[in-house]
């Protein structure tokens, strides 16, 4: 039971590790081989990747994913790295700017009605509060998808190893 709580605390502890690289630069042949070479094209092509993700979570049929297979093949044809930062620079850009004409328009809030200054001797109590709150960082969309995909992940191997310890169990007793 203690090897199986163990193996638990540790899959759920590793699980924000779990995330998967998008450039697998083991693997890589042609385009990819030669982004691969040179980090700030990996960095470029992470972003592109990042781009595309985000826009798909928006709208799946955008133009500016149908003209992904255009994008690559024009990348084939450069030769050397500055062809290909100079052409991931501008896709990216082109991207960033489909994004964010893609992104619904965002939301005005309304101010609260101002109250009347509290008294002179009471203190206001939670100042602090409200200033944490306004301060807490945003999450993206993408943000949302990693974490479903990292939890669904974490309950799989947890429930594996149940599975497993359970098999090794019967096996120890003959069963």
């Amino acid at each position: 039971m203690t090897r199986l709580l163990a193996a638990l605390f540790l899959c759920l502890a590793f699980a924000p590790l779990a995330r998967a690289q998008s450039l697998d630069c083991a693997s890589a042949t042609g385009l990819m081989q030669r982004v691969c070479e040179s980090p700030d094209l990996v960095a470029l092509e992470e972003e592109r990747r990042n781009l595309i993700g985000e826009l798909q979570f928006i709208d799946p049929a955008h133009p500016a994913i149908q003209a992904e297979g255009a994008f690559l093949a024009s990348q084939e044809a450069c030769a050397d790295a500055a062809c290909l930062s100079a052409g991931y620079n501008a896709h990216n850009e082109e991207l960033s700017a489909a994004l964010n004409a893609a992104r619904p328009p965002a939301v005005e809030l309304v101010p609260e009605p101002e109250a009347p200054p509290p008294a002179a001797s009471t203190p206001a109590r939670d100042e602090g509060r409200r200033a944490a709150l306004d301060d807490a960082p945003t999450m993206q969309p993408g943000d949302y998808l990693t974490s479903i995909i990292t939890l669904i992940v974490t309950l799989l191997i947890a429930l594996w190893l149940l599975n497993a310890a359970a098999r090794a169990r019967r096996a120890d007793r003959g069963e």
